[in-house]
């Protein structure tokens, strides 16, 4: 076992290649997972209240921002195939196009956010809730511009392998956003008390000034000479073209992947307070740990996109596998804490709470985290084998996929659940875990089948 070990780790798209790439990423993606929960646990200190209302509306947003953030992410697609062909002379223009895309959802989010009062009040969670929910997401709505810059910029450097980088801007804004939570949430350093609207507030200072950072850094001289980063600021229809014909897809997979989870989250909301707390706290320990995979799996679909662009489909074959099996170990790891330290990721969501946490709303957080632990390894396949088939350009099977299972395993079984039968909350969590496996079985099938090697990406 240690010799076939010693030897993946050595060999092309093996276990080092493969970590050399991800390992900046899975810190980038930890310091991400990182600041949403420090924002989440300084919003459970401020308020039961506040923790119930931040995640049905950062899931709104995120949910209208998908489309134009897929597309965004994409950008490193076309980054990690021009690398592959070696073209680095047509990175600059990737990066410029994919600019332009993200201008249209920079314009329409701020444009829905005078419709925040009316659908949280059609939701009906508390009236004191959908305050709080509304104002967070109006914030989120103008923080839209800079979400979307920071996605096609960090492509400059995830698409050649190069995501140091990335690290620091993320270790930056999270620090900062840390800082801006504290003095905005709670009223510090005379700043006024602004509790949820202070988290928001938060959030778009420090994503502004990690693009600004990035800006600088990407039109950099040097950056320019290798790479035309400022000379190719043209509009390039056909290039846009192609950025929406493989982008699209892979924004509308993120949004039909989020679409199904909103609405539960949405219709969660309607059964309390204690459970719509619950449930938030155990995503958002959920994200901790899943966000290390993404960033696997965004390494994954950058190897996959290189060896394409180079003509080498079996070395993608080979890194997709060594992907599964690092994520395979990590999720033993998880999930073992998941179910025997529970406590671990729940005391400090309490931790600056004058009063203790009822033993029946830890009773419920300690059981959704079994739901956790199971997720993570059905979780690891969804992400990198449909990794693998954005990164080769097979979107329009991952979201023709998602399409059909967001609606059949995701949102008519919890109307079901809890608007008809009005069954407990451990039944609407059973129907999440059943569609991570359905998932995970239909795109390992499709990676198997090898027919997402003959997509062309680049020209």
């Amino acid at each position: 076992m240690f010799t076939g070990f010693k030897a993946r780790w050595q060999e092309e798209a093996g276990y080092r290649q493969l970590l050399k790439v991800a390992f900046p990423l899975i810190v980038s993606s930890g310091s991400t997972s990182l600041m949403l929960f420090i924002d989440r646990m300084l919003l459970s200190w401020y308020s039961n209240e506040a923790i119930a209302a931040t995640l049905p509306a950062g899931l709104l947003h995120w949910t209208l921002i998908c489309p134009f953030f897929g597309m965004a992410m994409y950008t490193s697609t076309f980054v990690a195939q021009y690398t592959g062909a070696n073209r680095p002379e047509r990175v600059g223009a990737s990066i410029w196009q994919g600019l332009y895309l993200c201008l249209i959802g920079s314009l329409a989010l701020p444009a829905l956010s005078p419709l925040a009062d009316e659908f949280f009040a059609l939701v009906g969670h508390a009236p004191r809730i959908q305050e709080m929910e509304s104002s967070y997401f109006k914030i989120l709505c103008f923080c839209s511009f800079f979400f979307l810059t920071n996605a096609v910029l960090s492509s400059f450097y995830s698409g050649r392998g190069k995501s140091w980088t990335i690290v620091w801007i993320n270790l930056l804004a999270m620090f900062l956003n840390t800082l801006f939570d504290y003095a905005w949430i709670f009223g510090h350093w005379g700043f006024p008390e602004m509790g949820i609207r202070g988290a928001g507030y938060a959030t778009m200072a420090s994503s502004c000034i990690g693009s600004a950072v990035y800006f600088v850094l990407v039109l950099s001289s040097a950056n320019d000479a290798t790479y035309s980063t400022k000379r190719s600021w043209k509009l390039e229809v056909d290039l846009i073209r192609r950025m929406i014909k493989f982008g699209l897809p892979a924004g509308v997979h993120f949004f039909l992947d989020v679409i199904g989870f909103t609405i539960f989250i949405m219709l969660i909301g309607r059964l309390g307070i204690a459970a719509s707390a619950a449930t938030n706290i155990a995503h958002q320990i959920h994200l901790l740990g899943l966000l290390p995979l993404v960033g696997l799996g965004i390494a994954n679909s950058i190897l996959v996109g290189q060896y394409q662009g180079a003509k080498r489909s079996p070395l993608a074959v080979k890194a997709t596998y060594s992907s599964i099996q690092l994520a395979t170990a990590y999720n033993i790891v998880a999930a073992s804490c998941y179910l025997f330290l529970p406590l671990l990721f729940i005391g400090p969501f309490f931790l600056a709470r004058q009063d203790p946490p009822s033993p029946e709303l830890v009773e419920l957080i300690s059981n959704l985290l079994k739901f956790v632990a199971l997720f993570t390894f059905f979780d690891a396949f969804v992400i990198l084998t449909s990794g693998t088939l954005k990164g080769a350009g097979d979107t329009k099977f991952v979201m023709r996929t998602l399409t059909l299972t967001s609606v059949i395993l995701v949102i008519v079984p919890t109307v079901l659940i809890i608007e008809v039968y009005r069954l407990p909350l451990y039944y609407a969590w059973s129907i999440l875990a059943v569609n991570q496996i359905c998932l995970s079985i239909i795109f390992y099938l499709r990676f198997r089948s090898g027919k997402w090697k003959d997509n062309q990406v680049i020209e």
